[in-house]
């Protein structure tokens, strides 16, 4: 799997970049919403993790419009609660919020982000 990361926080980027390459996939850090978007657009991503406080419209709107467009993982801060939020409304397909205890939070918030961008329902009970 192809990661893209935008995060200004260090720590939490350093910790998504080594535990998704210690799984075999393939790690590139961006470090403003114009180049995270600039890189989505040429190497194209399967997933996209993303500092709710970089989450810029555009930004959002530029990944969600790719085809095969990579699932959106929002990370925030809890007391950014509010922001994080909305952030997540305008496009997320899942919530991770920091900080990070264990690594099995990166591995499930993936895994329903996945999920979620392939059926478009955010959790939501699926009709058969």
């Amino acid at each position: 799997m192809k990661v893209l990361i935008l995060d200004a926080d260090d720590r939490f980027a350093e910790q998504a970049r080594r535990y998704f390459e210690s799984h075999a996939h393939l790690v590139v850090r961006a470090f403003s919403a114009a180049e995270a978007l600039k890189t989505a657009q040429s190497w194209r991503p399967d997933l996209a993790v993303v500092d709710a406080d970089q989450a810029s419209e555009t930004l959002l709107r530029g990944v969600q419009a790719l085809p095969d467009r990579p699932a959106i993982l929002m990370t925030g801060w809890p007391e950014n609660v509010g922001h994080v939020w909305r952030a997540w409304q305008s496009g997320g397909d899942e919530l991770l919020m920091k900080p990070l205890l264990h690594a099995a939070e990166i591995q499930l918030a993936v895994a329903t982000a996945l999920e979620n961008a392939v059926t478009g329902t955010r959790g939501e009970t699926v009709a058969a």
